[in-house]
């Protein structure tokens, strides 16, 4: 190989690099949350499963592939016993978006597509809000998901400030408090 190719070949990827993948909203596109039009029956039934049984947090992960060198990944999830599996099926049918994983003799709904989650699972629990403890952890998952949404989760430093977001979720009241000061 030539110095000439070895040069090239370097410039080429110092320019893919700093190419990065941009999503929708990174590039300018509103967010748009779609209006989910179920009876309060089945939305009292999604939002009593959440508040037992739900959970909404941010996955930090060691990756190869990505620049920073961590995959991160808001998740909205709900785990059930496996008797209940239709139950999680008709969840995931009327939000139209998750899968549903069997692991041992549970049954577990995950949400974790980033558009799923900005125009779908937020826009529901906007419209038909959590009212226990949960409330307090989904504001704070609906900032990670928006700033992920941003681009946020793209640079070292903006995975420092989810994170630091993120440590304040599933603590409970009483840990909240005593935080506050």
């Amino acid at each position: 190989m030539t110095k000439k190719n070895d040069v090239s070949i370097k410039s080429r990827m110092s320019n893919q690099n700093k190419k990065r993948y941009r999503n929708k909203w990174e590039k300018g596109a509103p967010f748009i949350e779609k209006q989910i039009n179920i009876n309060s029956y089945m939305a009292g039934i999604i939002t009593g499963f959440t508040m037992g049984e739900g959970s909404f947090y941010l996955s930090i992960k060691k990756s190869k592939t990505h620049n920073t060198g961590y995959f991160i990944q808001p998740t909205f999830g709900i785990n059930l016993k496996l008797d209940d599996y239709a139950i999680l099926e008709q969840i995931r049918d009327i939000l139209c978006c998750g899968t549903i994983y069997k692991y041992k003799n549970t049954a577990m709904y995950r949400v974790t597509n980033i558009s799923d989650i900005v125009e779908r699972v937020i826009p529901f629990f906007d419209q038909y809000p959590l009212i226990n403890i949960k409330k307090d952890d989904y504001n704070l998952f609906k900032i990670i998901v928006y700033k992920c949404a941003m681009g946020e989760g793209k640079t070292t430093e903006g995975i420092q400030k989810l994170n630091s977001i993120r440590g304040f979720m599933n603590l409970g009241k009483s840990k909240r408090e005593v935080q506050k000061y």
